[in-house]
């Protein structure tokens, strides 16, 4: 690796059979599950509030917004709570998503990002091979919205 070549310091984050790809710096803190308070009529990717450091965080589930009609619980579950930077950020300072495991640090660098000719879904802003494995970057400013409409 040349010693100009960038490193981003990244998290991949399970979900239902893919690993999603933000770096360190979208996620403000990974904390074990708790139970999101449901909102009445709220669909069904949005998974209620949970409380965090005296806040509450909207939660949704990225599997339901791209697409998928159900998600099944994993005992391995933990909330990681994203920072906001789009247009609902002085509102909307952190949300939440689901995932079904730990979530692993990696280093990511220009030379072992690969792109790939996969269907990306509505939540999907780009899917690649890193290393070998299947990643999904978010469209995290879209999730970011729908976590907005129930706030």
């Amino acid at each position: 690796m040349s010693e100009s070549q960038s490193i981003i310091a990244s998290l991949y984050l399970p979900v239902s059979e893919k690993k999603l790809l933000l770096p360190n710096v979208c996620v403000a803190e990974v904390v074990d599950y708790q139970e999101p308070t449901k909102l009445e009529d709220a669909p069904d990717y949005y998974l209620g509030m949970v409380k965090w450091r005296g806040i509450e965080v909207p939660v949704v589930s990225y599997e339901i917004a791209n697409g998928a009609k159900s998600v099944r619980k994993s005992s391995n579950a933990r909330i990681a709570v994203v920072n906001t930077t789009g247009e609902y950020n002085a509102k909307l300072p952190f949300f939440a998503i689901v995932t079904r495991g730990i979530p692993r640090l990696v280093k990511i660098t220009e030379d072992s990002i690969k792109t790939t000719r996969k269907k990306k879904g509505p939540a999907d802003a780009a899917l690649l091979r890193v290393d070998g494995e299947d990643v999904v970057i978010p469209k995290v400013d879209y999730l970011e919205s729908l976590a907005h409409k129930h706030i």
